[in-house]
């Protein structure tokens, strides 16, 4: 990867996961608690299970609605998952299918990701194309559009289970 002065293109993505990362660390994550990590909203939900001592996902099978919902556990597993994965194939090395990616358990993790992504962002070209990502070479500035909107989104969605939460347990 060439490492770069960051452009007008690369500050706005870094200013656009500053935010979502702002909204997460002051107003989300900490929120999170051990009783909330596995809440099951409904009776149709995917969660993270100790499987032989690993923390690993429950795939939902996309085709059969309605689709599941999702613990608090799973959407941080989805937030690890894609971010190391993007991470890793940025970098050049292979990416790791979900089925094999075993949760770190808490939300530290996330935290080290942003910051490894964040420096990786900031010292690479954004027109770098990176290959076996995306169905198709994507530039590296695609692609941190993607991480901004998937983390955006994951987060929302912690947000919106704590709160659903909060409000039936009162």
């Amino acid at each position: 990867m060439t490492s770069t002065v960051p452009t007008p293109a690369t500050r706005v993505l870094l200013t656009q996961l500053d935010l979502v990362w702002l909204f997460a660390d002051q107003h989300v994550l900490p929120r999170i608690d051990d009783d909330a990590l596995h809440w099951a909203p409904s009776s149709n939900c995917v969660d993270v299970r100790s499987v032989e001592g690993r923390l690993v996902a429950d795939l939902p099978d996309e085709d059969t609605a309605p689709l599941p919902e999702t613990t608090i556990a799973w959407l941080l597993w989805h937030i690890e998952w894609w971010w190391s994965n993007t991470i890793a194939v940025c970098r050049g090395g292979a990416p790791t299918g979900p089925d094999a990616y075993e949760w770190s358990g808490s939300t530290k993790h996330i935290g080290e990701l942003r910051t490894e992504w964040s420096a990786l962002l900031s010292s690479t070209d954004v027109e770098t194309t990176i290959s076996g990502l995306m169905p198709h070479d994507t530039p590296l500035w695609e692609v941190a559009g993607w991480v901004n909107f998937e983390l955006t989104k994951n987060i929302s969605e912690i947000g919106q289970l704590l709160t659903r939460r909060a409000n039936i347990r009162n």
